[in-house]
């Protein structure tokens, strides 16, 4: 087993993994690479519901599930202040069915991968949620649906693993990243468009490629263009503090791909995003690649201490906060990012 892969199965065979349980629901990220792992699921679990989560909402989102129901959860971390709620929660589900989770998000601090109470643990830094799903499911649907996997791991840039470097010998390379880059920028646009999203997670199942569902592409390209305006945004007004590139509060658009475009503009090393939404601070982070510094464990240890949530990757994570907070955030932030940060030439991000 590759480094950082753990896989946890109470018995040999479950009820939910054989096609046994009846009641089925699926909690997946809103994002590509959540999407694709829905669908691989939705694929296993044809009569399953679909439910989109974040892991600011997952505990509730939880507690609306009725006992006796398996749950599938995709690519979804586990928030560091909501932990043992959200675990004791799995718990009370496990006692009546199933409870799948499916993730590649580092788990908070101090937890180890047995702490996690689900009947089935797949988790893997480095590899996608949506390759993870394949994996475990691809007994039991068809076998075509890898390029699902495929697209999902392009688009949360999870490319680097074996799986994916096999299907790019099966497939053309710019067919499969055309199709990605769609989907992609096509769910962006999408955002909170939840209807239309589990509309794409049945398409995918049924094995359409993206570029067949209807919208896709007119979303791609609406969504494209949206994108050059926040590049000329954030040219405009980003700021560089020390080795940090911040814009402060933009007004619409992708946080995340506005923190990246913060680093092309600036030099700095790690970028910053933020936008007020009523009584929070939403943020995303991104590093240069090569960078020698772990966002996740940063942003998770900075709101575990002064109140609020974050987490994600070690090159990209995110953050709410208490907008009575965010300027005490900010300079926990400059002061933990030094000036001169050393660099790693393995680090792909």
């Amino acid at each position: 087993m590759k480094k950082g892969a753990y896989s946890k199965l109470k018995g040999a065979r479950t009820r939910c993994l054989k096609g046994e349980t009846l009641a089925v629901k699926i909690l997946a990220h809103g994002d590509a690479d959540g999407i694709c792992a829905a669908a691989i699921a939705k694929a296993r679990f044809p009569e399953a519901e679909i439910w989109f989560t974040r892991p600011i909402t997952l505990l509730n989102d939880l507690q609306g599930v009725q006992p006796g129901s398996a749950v599938v959860i995709l690519d979804v971390a586990i928030s560091e202040s909501h932990k043992t709620q959200i675990f004791q929660r799995m718990k009370e589900l496990a006692k009546g069915d199933e409870v799948i989770y499916i993730d590649h998000h580092p788990l908070p601090p101090g937890t180890l991968r047995n702490d996690v109470p689900a009947t089935h643990l797949s988790h893997m830094i480095g590899a996608s949620a949506s390759e993870l799903t394949f994996k475990l499911f691809q007994p039991g649907i068809n076998p075509d649906l890898d390029r699902v996997a495929l697209w999902g791991a392009i688009a949360d840039y999870a490319e680097e693993t074996e799986l994916v470097r096999d299907g790019m010998s099966k497939y053309d390379r710019r067919t499969i990243y055309m199709e990605a880059g769609l989907l992609s920028q096509a769910l962006g646009d999408a955002a909170g468009d939840y209807h239309y999203k589990r509309d794409v997670v049945l398409k995918l199942a049924q094995g359409m490629p993206p570029s067949e569902i209807h919208e896709i592409v007119e979303r791609a390209v609406k969504a494209t263009k949206r994108e050059w305006e926040t590049w000329r945004y954030v040219k405009e007004h980003v700021t560089k503090e020390g080795n940090l590139a911040i814009v402060y509060d933009l007004p619409s658009g992708s946080l995340g791909k506005a923190a990246m475009y913060a680093l092309g503009v600036t030099g700095a090393d790690v970028g910053v995003c933020t936008r007020v939404a009523e009584k929070e601070v939403d943020m995303s982070a991104r590093r240069r690649a090569g960078v020698n510094i772990d966002l996740n464990t940063l942003l998770r240890h900075i709101t575990a201490r002064l109140g609020g949530s974050g987490g994600g990757h070690e090159g990209a994570a995110g953050a709410s906060i208490p907008t009575e907070l965010s300027e005490k955030f900010m300079d926990a932030l400059r002061k933990e990012i030094s000036p001169v940060i050393s660099r790693d030439a393995h680090l792909k991000r």
